[in-house]
């Protein structure tokens, strides 16, 4: 099981070359979690209490790891990120929790993925700073931790329990991303890896990619890599583009190669079909198609779900 411990003392160094927003003001989008975030650690920063816990739910790739990041920057204190499926046993979870600071932020990716077991020492350790111990005769033991925030993740906030939900003082849901946002985004990146560009192009480069920050950082850095491959430069222009855009195999609206196999599934089928059958005909697991694929395909209205399964609308 590895946990990734990060200092806000060593985080200088890799500021210059994270693509990553490195602070609230740089990162774009999700204005009404960052405003509620800077209120609750400046209150905590003030008055020297715990900051409450956090729950960030949304699809994959809007960030929520950044937030957690840079929240943990902002209020000064260490970082610890695991993911949900790598806990599993107790055992496991107390050495993480005792071998905190007071105050850090312990950060639980897919949070949804927890067992139950795990999941229900954490009702106690976020609300009473202590876990109780199981021991040998049966009974149990009471043990104190340094208070800290529990940060969590999830695609699925549908899948986590009740009494783990109620624990968390804060509760956002990271909202879709807009045009204008999207073009902001690709500036970012675009100005983080160098790449020259004429301001009329970015509108040509937005229908190419979905709305999501995660895949505009790697359709940019595709375009990089083309760029240096086939170019020896990183200027992007009108007359490079048409076979930048041929190479990246990409339609309008972000559509991938994988996102034309799916419709061309659908489109060869004369009934609904499940997500099970889909994903065997091409050839991944149902998690990757539902959370990596259909998200666009729903968003822009070209399947639905229905009671018998996806269909071309």
């Amino acid at each position: 099981m590895h946990i990734e411990k990060i200092s806000i003392h060593q985080e200088g160094k890799e500021e210059k070359s994270s693509h990553r927003p490195m602070h609230f003001d740089e990162f774009i989008g999700q204005d009404h979690i960052i405003r509620v975030l800077k209120t609750a650690i400046s209150s905590a920063q003030k008055n020297n209490h715990q900051l409450g816990h956090i729950l960030l739910s949304g699809p994959s790739g809007y960030g929520k790891t950044t937030l957690a990041q840079i929240t943990a920057r902002v209020y000064g204190k260490q970082f610890h990120i695991i993911t949900g499926y790598a806990i599993n046993k107790p055992a496991e979870l107390i050495s993480i929790m005792t071998s905190m600071n007071e105050g850090d932020i312990l950060f639980i990716d897919e949070i949804h993925r927890l067992k139950p077991t795990i999941e229900e020492m954490l009702y106690i350790a976020m609300e009473d700073f202590a876990i109780d111990m199981v021991m040998g005769d049966g009974g149990s033991v009471r043990v104190p931790l340094k208070a800290f925030t529990l940060i969590g993740a999830t695609t699925k906030p549908e899948s986590l329990s009740e009494p783990l939900k109620n624990r968390f003082i804060y509760n956002f849901h990271c909202m879709d991303y807009t045009e204008q946002q999207k073009h902001h985004i690709i500036e970012r990146y675009l100005q983080h890896y160098h790449i020259t560009y004429p301001k009329k192009l970015l509108e040509s480069l937005a229908l190419k990619v979905d709305t999501v920050p995660r895949k505009i950082h790697n359709f940019i850095v595709t375009i990089r890599d083309y760029l240096i491959t086939h170019y020896h430069s990183l200027e992007l222009d009108n007359t490079i583009r048409p076979a930048c855009e041929q190479w990246l195999n990409i339609a309008d609206g972000g559509l991938t190669p994988i996102h034309q196999q799916y419709l061309h599934i659908l489109s060869e089928s004369n009934s609904a079909l499940g997500l099970k059958t889909i994903a065997l005909k091409l050839g991944i697991n149902e998690e990757s198609v539902e959370n990596e694929i259909e998200p666009l395909l729903l968003k822009s209205g070209i399947i639905e779900k229905t009671s018998k399964g996806r269909k071309i609308k």
